[in-house]
């Protein structure tokens, strides 16, 4: 009843199609074959200039699609979710007027769940860029500091948010304090209210068919490395020195942290660059660290589609999937089968979308089940979630005690190799210390003998 009101006032929600996928899956040739105009939703590629460290699709392989969102931050400014949100929606209903189909790319979650669900984005009266006087400077400052200092005053307001973030996680917790600013409410707060609405209605903003691009992680590692490799062969390092004459130059200098300076493969170089860049050694390292953390990266794009966007498209089944929301994966870990396992797979899903009715095309891949977590599984108590479990026995670079968040988490902890070799260092190391304790004790008491013996003769 109310989901037909709506459509009478509103009329019926629209098409869009979502791609995900790890980095270095190819979701923009897919794209092609959808007849539709491209949306960027990647963090990094809002940002003008240096395409090749950014990924954005070669110019002469777009094959005349349009692709929005892209390109148009200057390098000194810092991109906020809520512009995006407002970019993107007014490109998307462009799209839908000249009767195309919006096709997003992505890229950074926040910003996929600011356009695909109408409760996942949590903002103050105005975006924090339009009202710059929103925060007292007192509060700027706060959040611009040290990140120890930003987390310790999160627990000190929100305890319960604090316990869901690990305190590495910096934006994060810069950003949970700042809705605690911004709108006068706990974000653990906010959180909750989010999870009690869902239950109510589809939190879906359109009808929406999304697709995984899936690589196995042995080969898409592979893959991640030799492009790093080229990426660096056609130029990227040519980028990177742009970019560091532009930190270079400025006063402040730019925090790594924020905008463009966030691109995998600036701060990696920067040790190289600071020290005149001409260290054999030091350039092998910063190449490493580069393919290292665009691993890292994919994999934890991996976990947030497995662990957060599948499991909230799935609700979508309490609704009868009247908006779409089946998560299809199309798996590109073999290159030379392409055509038959993505792009021939997502045209035919695609079509049956486009023509179908509402709620029809809800039927997942097989294999899916195997790779994505049921919503009806038991799940861990929030209590156990958020908790933080320190470890006396493995330390970070900076001496401080290793952290997990989460039960689940500690036990990862506890059974790597990492903390297992800790552990049987410490019992070598109380090993000995027991053996030496009981020699020296038999050494004291022979001594003592000895000196008994010579008093008696």
């Amino acid at each position: 009843m109310f989901r037909a009101l709506r459509n009478f006032i509103m009329g019926p929600p629209k098409n869009v199609v979502v791609i995900v996928g790890t980095t270095g899956v190819g979701k923009s040739q897919v794209s092609k074959r959808f007849n539709g105009e491209i949306i960027n939703a990647d963090s990094m590629q809002m940002y003008r200039g240096a395409p090749i460290i950014t990924n954005k699709h070669p110019i002469e392989e777009r094959e005349g699609i349009p692709h929005h969102v892209m390109n148009h931050i200057e390098w000194d400014e810092e991109y906020f979710i809520h512009r995006f949100e407002k970019e993107a929606l007014s490109t998307i209903e462009d799209i839908h007027q000249r009767g195309k189909l919006p096709i997003i790319v992505g890229g950074t979650h926040y910003y996929l769940n600011s356009l695909l669900f109408l409760n996942k984005t949590i903002k103050s009266d105005k975006p924090k860029e339009e009202s710059p006087n929103l925060l007292t400077e007192e509060q700027k400052a706060i959040l611009d500091g040290p990140s120890d200092q930003v987390f310790e005053i999160l627990k000190q307001n929100d305890p319960i948010a604090a316990g869901k973030f690990h305190p590495n996680d910096t934006r994060r917790i810069r950003r949970a304090l700042e809705i605690f600013y911004s709108t006068n409410k706990k974000a653990s707060e906010h959180y909750q209210e989010q999870q009690v609405s869902e239950k109510d209605d589809s939190t879906l903003r359109f009808n929406t068919l999304a697709f995984w691009l899936f690589a196995e992680k042995p080969i898409l590692d592979k893959r991640l490395d030799d492009r790093v490799d080229k990426m660096l062969e056609q130029g990227g390092l040519n980028e990177i020195n742009e970019l560091y004459s532009y930190y270079s130059k400025s006063d402040p200098k730019p925090d790594c942290e924020r905008g463009i300076w966030q691109v995998i493969g600036f701060k990696e170089f920067l040790p190289w660059l600071e020290n005149g860049n001409d260290s054999e050694k030091e350039l092998k390292k910063s190449i490493e660290d580069m393919k290292t953390r665009t691993r890292q990266y994919a994999k934890k794009q991996v976990k947030w589609i497995k662990n957060l966007l599948a499991v909230d498209l799935a609700k979508e089944e309490n609704h009868n999937y009247c908006k779409g929301g089946r998560l299809f994966l199309l798996d590109a870990t073999d290159l030379s089968i392409w055509g038959e396992n993505v792009t021939e797979r997502g045209v035919e899903v695609t079509k049956k979308f486009l023509e179908a009715k509402e709620g029809t095309i809800n039927q997942a891949p097989e294999n899916l089940k195997e790779l994505l977590p049921s919503i009806n599984e038991p799940k861990e108590e929030k209590s156990l979630q958020w908790k933080h479990f320190t470890c006396d026995k493995c330390f970070n670079k900076d001496n401080t005690p290793v952290t997990a968040v989460g039960e689940k988490q500690w036990k990862i902890h506890l059974n790597s190799h990492r903390h297992k070799v800790n552990v049987g260092k410490g019992k070598r190391k109380r090993d000995y210390e027991e053996w030496l304790a009981k020699n020296q004790n038999q050494n004291q008491n022979a001594k003592v003998e000895e000196q008994s013996d010579e008093l008696k003769s």
